[in-house]
């Protein structure tokens, strides 16, 4: 073997790990693929269960959710339980944040039950939504009556919390601006307990700007935002 032909260095011996490297192929086919369809056909049901609620079941259900919240924000002891976060587990979010400032706030807000799509009004063109309803759910509500989001993000598990929360600069529009540009109104929680709704031009306006791109850090929780629709 000519100098040319010779390795600059020997072969590493392989070990257990190049080996679960070459084929992991069969661990992502036969596990991770199936527990992520399990876990993505749950969610399906969840939504498509919230859409056969009735207007009226939905609205009762969101008053009841909120005042639970309410009762949960109320029973927190500033000096010792520390700043809110919700109660959203890490491996649920869509995004790129890192998740360490949870463990420095311990009192943890539950908003899993916030994914009802309370009211599409096609005479103003607005949708009242609760933060964790997604593209999907949106989309299939909106079709079927000839309507679309102002600005609809192309993942279907994104949330309208998370696009406003979150930065949601993959779903824009030139016309439109973001996501959070075409918000109404937002119906929210304060840390004391307090449920206002804050729009451009009420008393809470600073509160309204203040939101977007927050990533939770100015209010307590979004219960409803009121989403801008385009024929």
């Amino acid at each position: 073997m000519s100098d040319l032909e010779a390795p600059l260095r020997p072969k590493r011996k392989k070990v257990w790990v190049d080996y679960f490297v070459q084929f992991r192929w069969i661990l992502v086919i036969f596990v991770v693929l199936p527990i992520s369809f399990t876990l993505y056909f749950l969610t399906y049901l969840g939504d498509v269960k919230s859409e056969m609620k009735s207007y009226k079941q939905r609205l009762k259900e969101h008053d009841e959710n909120v005042q639970k919240v309410v009762k949960r924000l109320k029973e927190r002891n500033p000096s010792k339980d520390g700043l809110v976060c919700t109660a959203r587990k890490p491996w649920i979010a869509v995004g790129m944040r890192n998740v360490d400032y949870k463990r420095a706030r311990h009192f943890e807000v539950d908003l899993s039950a916030f994914r009802n799509i309370l009211e599409i009004d096609k005479e103003r063109m607005v949708a009242r939504v609760e933060p964790l309803v997604n593209m999907g759910q949106i989309s299939r509500a909106s079709v079927p009556m000839n309507l679309s989001l102002a600005v609809v993000a192309e993942l279907d598990d994104l949330t309208v919390g998370g696009l406003i929360n979150g930065y949601g600069i993959e779903g824009s529009s030139h016309i439109y601006g973001l996501f959070s540009d075409t918000v109404v109104a937002y119906e929210i929680v304060l840390a004391d307990g307090r449920v206002v709704r804050a729009t451009k031009d009420n008393e809470y306006s600073d509160l309204f700007y203040a939101i977007p791109w927050s990533q939770g850090n100015t209010w307590a929780s979004c219960l409803c935002g009121d989403q801008a629709y385009s024929y």
